[in-house]
């Protein structure tokens, strides 16, 4: 059973619930703000809900609740045995003490929201999603060795782009090097299992239903951003008709931490013509 939990101290997230199983942990956390569409954040592989605090103070008028599910950073990789990610995130929706007005993932996240959307009967649908950065694989992208071998080579730039915002001014300054071991350090802890569980899905994409999802949904990239670059971006707007699919030459992989502005206004004019309706 979930269990509310007081606030201590000045911080951004207010923890709402929690729930310790006996294989994960999930839990919710609120962000400042009383009035606007109830949002709940998705994050990435590695991520966690600290991570949308600049995209929610750029972002007002939303009550925005933070998941913190089990592919949190610094994980042992043990939860995709135990459910597939729209499984868990399922979950962690149940947490969150009201009606969720728009799913908003990123990266990892936003898979995971996209899996729950295509999802036969699945509870908890939104009136709106929005995708940051997620990957898609076009059905002519052939599962072989070469793909495997490209999907390393780019999950190990993903997690060095990921060090390097986390670390925020502090990566201009720092030793290459030292930015470098930092580097190899993470990607050694998370292992060929973390790796794994995104590329099965990544490659999983292509079997999903997305031509009957009918939830207004807003996927923003990069132009230069491999998990959804090129003919990926376009056969995702084919596949899935509900979307609207936005690529930028100025964005990066974690467009919500470094053009944040950006990002903000993009959604908040999206929701702004996206037309309200019940959760079921």
């Amino acid at each position: 059973m979930a269990k509310p939990k007081e606030a201590s101290g000045p911080e951004f997230w207010t923890p709402v619930a929690e729930v310790r199983g006996p294989r994960e942990r999930l839990a919710v956390s609120r962000a400042p703000g009383t009035a606007g569409p109830v949002v709940a954040l998705v994050h990435g592989l590695e991520g966690s809900g600290d991570s949308w605090r600049p995209l929610v103070e750029a972002f007002t008028g939303c009550r925005a609740y933070a998941l913190d599910l089990p592919w949190r950073a610094g994980n042992p990789y043990r939860w995709r045995q135990h459910g597939t990610p729209a499984d868990w995130l399922r979950q962690a929706l149940e947490l969150v003490p009201e009606p969720v007005d728009v799913l908003l993932g990123h990266s990892f996240g936003s898979n995971a929201v996209l899996e729950h959307l295509a999802t036969p009967d699945s509870t908890h649908v939104p009136s709106a999603a929005v995708l940051l950065a997620p990957f898609y694989r076009p059905e002519s992208l052939t599962v072989d060795w070469p793909l495997h071998d490209a999907a390393l080579a780019g999950f190990r730039r993903v997690i060095a782009d990921g060090v390097r915002v986390g670390l925020g001014e502090r990566a201009r300054t720092m030793d290459p090097e030292v930015l470098s071991a930092m580097v190899a350090t993470a990607l050694e802890r998370i292992g060929p299992v973390g790796f794994l569980s995104l590329f099965l899905q990544f490659v999983g994409t292509t079997e999903l239903a997305l031509a009957d999802v009918t939830v207004p949904t807003l996927v923003l990239a990069g132009q230069h951003d491999e998990s959804l670059a090129g003919d990926r971006a376009t056969a995702l707007a084919a596949a899935m008709p509900a979307a609207t699919v936005r690529q930028h030459a100025h964005y990066g992989h974690f467009c919500h931490a470094e053009q944040t502005g950006d990002v903000a206004a993009e959604i908040a004019a999206f929701l702004m013509n996206t037309p309200e309706r019940n959760n079921p």
